[in-house]
């Protein structure tokens, strides 16, 4: 035990060394937003995603720049800025292709042979009138490359597959300067390369923020409550040595820093503070009660650690619970804060005992009437006497507080039914970020920017893509998506083979016989080494696909349409023969939220029970264990309640929160029945052990549900809607868990001891 000044010293010493190793490894740190590090890795999905990326190229390695003229785009000096923008962005480095209004050809039949002419003449006036009524008559123009109202045109890029973040940031830095250059009317921009360069920038700052935050917030808390300055640099060095030591073992272990491990500071400072408080807590009135150091912590040791230990597993089998994910980062940010959070206790045990045994306390003496012997609690007007009147109060209206506590068990549960799963790619981003508002207009004129990926593979060894029967249920499939999804930029064999024909016939549309079906596919085949063909249709004609960009409706609405086109699938073609599957970078973030909400819960249960369990192992009662879990559930219960009622979604962010909520809010429950059976075993009556346990542990469960809410608070200001909505559920939690605890506890609690009524 750590009492003497010897003993201090040494533990000062290997916590000092161990901090300093910490510091050097920490310079490994780095920010990182890898989008595709949120893909579900535990699912056969990415795997096939990841065989169609070989075969097709990357999905969203692309960037969409929409130029806007009020006075309209067949304008010459517009036209000659589009068409020199078009030239200078082939020459940026990363960039493999640009398709813009400017360069896109038409099938031109010219006696007997084919040419491929200007869709757009930008340099000669007089034809613009022609190239107006073709662009606009046909399908595969209008709302793609040129906007329906005529007052922008819309550039496709696509830059060199797997860029890292450097390379990306280089690129954006280099279309925004053109088109600066270039002084259009207004321009707007979207793709990966800007949405993640947004994300990493607030994630940095936001970073610092959080950490600020609660640092300010816990300082006064500490203040004000002890108002002694000692009380608020030892808790606030030891939880900055918890997060140093973490982020070292994250620098060591070359783990960046993500949106998701940017909370673990937080989490430390959230979790990790309530056992310092409970400690702190002890050691302040037993010194101010007269007692020596050396007592006071042999003291502590005896009674405070074993709750404490157990509020650290209840708090790690929380987050540990995120291990079900089959996301890499949330499975990282639930190991990592375990990590932390364990240290904060070792440190709690350690650390602070040293630091304390190594300063001299400076006892305060009792206010008159206060002394050993007087019984101060009736009379007190402090915080320990407004307990001393709920305490009573509680007593008096157990069977009210009991009734209400079902009805609102009642709503939760029928409000619980109302939640829907959904997520969006810019959830996060405020709706007035230049991104996102960048993202809507795209979705407003050009169909969106969200990727549709549907594999096309030819399972009949007789066939292939360009056999007639099998085109023309590809035609089906086409027509159904372009119903159902209202696409833009859709590219798919059926496209190809309709723009020739519209080269021949006049008309955007698949032919009717196989004489002019043959005849439009003899002129695909002369083009079909080509590099851009090769992305569309594989040499042997066994496998392609249909790709598109669409709206950012939400998971639940695409899994709504995706279910609907397998139907179709199904109904109107031959699945013998043809294989179609929907992939995608967006289907597998989908499948993501899915396959989080469903494993969060499998984590929560677990959980529940793990904790249900111990409660058993300590308890040996059944009784003990329902007393244990009521509370704690029934604040959950009413968060999914509000979630249903007041429409928020369930998705990652808010999946996430339950796990984690439920594994802090059983600390105080712990520590609450811990403190009654040591109470218990003093007192003959269980009337005089609650009261006591009231008492002694009224102080520290408000001050600990201050400093949580204190830290969760500094994420409803992110900028990040789901770390926002993780915050603000949170914090309702804790609320609610507050009055569980010193409320319908004592009323479980009275229940089961049932000589208190007497």
């Amino acid at each position: 035990m750590i009492t003497t000044r010897k003993n201090a010293r040494v533990v000062l010493a290997l916590v000092s060394l161990v901090l300093f190793i910490a510091l050097y490894y920490s310079k490994n740190l780095s920010f990182s937003y890898d989008f595709e590090s949120f893909f579900p890795d535990n699912d056969s999905a990415l795997p096939f995603y990841k065989d169609y990326r070989k075969a097709f190229g990357h999905d969203n390695e692309f960037v969409l720049i929409a130029l806007e003229n009020e006075k309209g785009i067949f304008k010459k000096d517009f036209l000659t800025k589009a068409d020199s923008l078009t030239k200078q962005l082939k020459r940026l480095p990363f960039v493999e292709e640009v398709i813009s209004p400017s360069n896109l050809k038409k099938t031109s039949l010219q006696g007997f042979a084919s040419a491929q002419i200007p869709l757009l003449h930008t340099q000669d006036k007089g034809l613009y009138k022609d190239d107006s009524a073709y662009i606009y008559k046909s399908p595969q123009w209008k709302n793609n490359f040129f906007s329906a109202d005529g007052k922008s045109i819309c550039f496709y890029l696509k830059s060199k597959d797997g860029l890292s973040k450097n390379k990306s940031d280089t690129l954006a830095a280099g279309i925004k300067r053109l088109i600066s250059n270039l002084k259009f009317d207004s321009f707007h921009l979207a793709g990966r390369i800007f949405a993640q360069s947004v994300f990493l920038e607030k994630l940095q700052k936001q970073f610092a923020l959080f950490i600020l935050i609660s640092l300010v917030f816990v300082i006064l808390l500490l203040w004000f409550t002890f108002k002694n300055i000692q009380a608020v640099l030892l808790p606030i060095s030891l939880i900055i040595i918890s997060t140093i030591i973490t982020f070292g073992i994250m620098g060591a272990l070359d783990k960046p820093i993500d949106i998701m491990t940017a909370m673990i500071p937080t989490m430390i400072f959230i979790a990790g503070m309530s056992d310092v408080i409970h400690f702190y807590t002890k050691y302040n009135d037993e010194i101010l009660a007269g007692k020596n150091q050396t007592d006071t912590l042999k003291l502590i040791f005896k009674e405070v650690t074993q709750p404490t230990l157990l509020t650290l597993i209840s708090t790690v089998v929380g987050f540990l619970s995120l291990c079900y994910s089959g996301i890499k980062p949330v499975r990282d940010f639930g190991i990592y804060t375990s990590v932390g959070i364990a240290v904060a206790f070792l440190l709690t045990y350690t650390y602070l005992p040293a630091v304390l045994s190594l300063l001299k306390a400076h006892p305060q003496p009792f206010p008159k009437g206060r002394g050993k012997g007087v019984k101060v609690f009736p009379e007190r007007k402090d915080v320990g006497g407004e307990l001393h009147k709920l305490f009573f109060w509680v007593i008096r209206k157990g069977k009210a507080i009991a009734l209400i506590t079902s009805l609102l068990m009642l709503a939760s549960v029928w409000g619980m039914f109302k939640i829907v799963p959904n997520q969006k790619l810019l959830d996060d981003l405020s709706d007035k970020e230049p991104v996102k508002q960048d993202f809507l207009f795209f979705e407003e004129h050009y169909g969106g920017v969200r990727p549709l990926e549907i594999d096309i593979t030819i399972k009949d060894a007789n066939k292939t893509i360009w056999n007639y029967e099998v085109m023309k249920q590809l035609n089906v499939v086409d027509s159904f998506v372009a119903q159902t999804y209202q696409p833009g930029f859709m590219l798919s064999p059926v496209s190809l083979v309709k723009s020739v024909n519209e080269a021949y016939d006049g008309d955007y549309s698949l032919p009717r016989d196989t004489t002019d079906y043959n005849r439009d596919v003899k002129l695909i085949a002369a083009n079909k080494n080509s590099h851009n063909f090769r992305r569309l249709v594989q040499p042997d004609g066994k496998r392609s696909h249909i790709s598109a960009k669409i709206k950012d409706y939400g998971s639940q609405i695409v899994d709504r349409y995706n279910t609907q086109l397998t139907k179709f699938v199904n109904q109107h073609t031959d699945t013998s023969a043809i294989k179609l599957t929907i992939t995608g970078t967006t289907n597998l973030i989908d499948l993501n939220n899915s396959y989080l909400v469903t494993n969060t819960m499998q984590g929560l249960l677990t959980g529940i029970l793990a904790l249900a369990l111990l409660t058993f192992i300590i308890h040996r009662s059944f009784k003990m264990v329902l007393v244990f879990l009521i509370p704690n559930v029934v604040p959950l219960l009413i968060m999914a309640g509000i979630m249903g009622l007041f429409h928020i979604p369930l998705k990652a962010s808010t999946a996430i929160f339950f796990s984690i909520a439920f594994g802090i809010a059983t600390d105080d429950t712990i520590h609450f029945i811990s403190r009654f059976k040591l109470e218990l075993s003093k007192s003959t009556s269980p009337l005089r052990a609650f009261k006591h346990t009231y008492a002694e542990t009224g102080k520290p469960v408000f001050l600990t549900t201050l400093i949580l809410l204190g830290g969760f608070i500094s994420l409803i200001l992110s900028d990040f809607e789901s770390i926002r909505l993780f915050g603000l559920l949170t914090c309702l939690t804790l609320l609610v868990a507050l009055l569980a605890e010193i409320v319908l506890l004592p009323v479980l609690l009275m229940a089961l001891f049932r000589k208190m009524k007497s």
